[in-house]
């Protein structure tokens, strides 16, 4: 989902991914600037400071990645974008009533969808 990772992703994570690559998930996902940022854990002027110098640091890198890898997991578990784009945008009573993307701005948010996803694959009530 992210193809400035290229064929070494942890260097590319290392070395701090294009801030395009975020426009790319942005687009994909069809989300606010905001949630974005909630989710990569960064205020949105920091996005904007990001946007200007055109480079993500490694922390935000390193979660735009986590995060690209459970939009694709959702995208196969709900058989494609679209329904994958509701599932992750709609409120969840699992989740406290946020949305997974909102669930989604700490480490430990992104395991629970993941599991939710992995349930959802595997027919499992989620």
């Amino acid at each position: 989902m992210i193809p400035e990772v290229g064929s070494d992703p942890v260097a590319s994570v290392r070395e701090g991914l294009p801030y395009s690559a975020l426009e790319g998930v942005q687009d994909r996902l069809q989300v606010s600037e905001d949630l974005l940022a909630r989710t990569l854990g960064v205020s949105t002027r920091t996005l904007s400071r990001r946007r200007k110098a055109g480079k993500l640091t490694t922390r935000e890198s390193d979660r735009l990645v986590l995060l690209a890898e459970i939009v694709g997991l959702a995208r196969k578990a709900l058989d494609g974008m679209d329904p994958a784009r509701e599932w992750l945008s709609s409120p969840h009573s699992l989740l406290g009533g946020e949305s997974p993307l909102e669930h989604m701005d700490t480490i430990a948010g992104m395991q629970e969808v993941e599991t939710m996803l992995a349930q959802i694959e595997y027919g499992m009530p989620a």
